[in-house]
C-alpha cells in the first residue's frame, strides 16, 4: 500500500473513531469544516487554495495534504498550484519552506493517484481531456496555436490515437485545407467536399466514425498503419460548417460513443472561437 493510501485510509478511521466519540460539539465542528469546503459564494476551488494556504502558514503537514488531495479532484493546474504555494511564502516566510519541500514532493504522488486514466474510468479521462482543452482555448488567443496544443494533448494522452488534426473549410471552392496537426506528414493537405472520409463530413455535416476504413470505399489513404477513423465537425457561432478534427487510429475499432461524445464537446468549444 502507498503511502498515500495509507494517509487516506488512517485519517478515514481517525475520523470514525472521533465522530464515535465525540459528542454534539465536536460534531458540529466537523460538520462546520466540512460545509465550509462546500460550493458558496467562493466555489470549492478557491476555498481550498484558501485552506492550502492557512495550512502551510499553520505548518500542518496532514492539512497541507488534505487540501492538495482535494485541489487535484477540481482539476487544479501545476501553475495554479505554484501561485498558492507563493502565497503561503509571502504570508508565512521562510519558515513555510521545509512544508514546501514535502509537498511538493508529494504533489506528483498525489495526481498519479487522482488523476483519471482509461484503465480507471474512460469518461472521467475524457471529461478530463475536455476541460484541458477548454482551459487552451480560454488562455490562449491565437487559435492556431490552440487547435496545434490540442492536437497535442488529444494524441500524447490517448495512445490509439496516431494521427490527430484539423481541416478548415472553405466554402466558396467547397474544399478543406489541412490545419494544425500532429502525426505522420500527409499529402492530402486539401480535399474537396464529398472525398473521402473528411470530404463526407463536410458535405454531410455530421461525425463520421469508422471501424475498418479497408471496408470503406471512398475513403483517403493518409498512411498504410491507418485501420480507423473519427471525424467530427466543427461549427461557428452562427451555426456554419468551418472545418473538422480528423482522428486516424492504428487499431481496428477503437472508437466508441464516449470518444463521439467528448470530441464533438471538444468541436463545440472551438468552434465558439470562429
Amino acid at each position: 500500500m502507498s503511502k498515500l493510501k495509507e494517509f487516506i485510509k488512517e485519517r478515514e478511521a481517525l475520523t470514525e473513531k472521533t465522530l464515535e466519540f465525540g459528542k454534539k460539539n465536536i460534531k458540529r465542528f466537523f460538520n462546520l469544516d466540512w460545509s465550509t469546503y462546500k460550493d458558496g459564494a467562493l466555489d470549492k476551488k478557491t476555498k481550498e487554495m484558501l485552506g492550502l494556504v492557512a495550512s502551510m502558514v499553520l505548518r500542518c503537514d496532514d492539512c497541507i495534504n488534505y487540501h492538495m488531495m482535494e485541489l487535484c479532484k477540481t482539476g487544479i493546474t501545476d501553475d495554479e498550484l505554484e501561485e498558492v504555494f507563493s502565497v503561503a511564502l509571502i504570508v508565512g516566510g521562510s519558515i513555510v519552506i521545509p512544508h514546501l519541500r514535502r509537498a511538493v514532493d508529494k504533489w506528483e504522488e498525489i495526481k498519479e493517484f487522482y488523476s483519471p486514466s482509461l484503465e480507471k474510468d474512460k469518461d472521467a479521462f475524457f471529461d478530463y481531456l475536455y476541460d484541458q482543452s477548454k482551459a487552451i482555448l480560454s488562455h490562449e488567443s491565437d487559435l492556431n496555436k490552440a487547435m496545434q496544443d490540442i492536437c497535442i494533448l488529444l494524441d500524447n494522452n490517448v495512445p490509439y490515437y496516431n494521427w490527430t488534426g484539423f481541416y478548415l473549410a472553405d466554402e466558396k471552392s467547397k474544399t478543406l485545407h489541412l490545419g494544425p496537426f500532429v502525426g505522420e506528414d500527409t499529402e492530402h493537405t486539401k480535399i474537396d467536399y464529398g472525398t473521402g472520409i473528411c470530404g463526407q463530413t463536410a458535405e454531410t455535416n455530421e461525425t463520421f466514425m469508422v471501424p475498418d476504413v479497408s471496408l470503406q470505399g471512398n475513403y483517403l489513404a493518409c498512411s498504410i498503419k491507418t485501420k480507423s477513423e473519427i471525424v467530427v465537425p466543427i461549427f461557428n457561432k452562427a451555426g456554419s460548417f468551418v472545418g473538422e478534427l480528423d482522428i486516424d487510429s492504428h487499431k481496428i475499432d477503437p472508437f466508441d460513443s464516449i470518444d463521439k461524445k467528448y470530441l464533438e464537446k471538444i468541436c463545440i468549444e472551438i468552434g465558439k472561437y470562429f
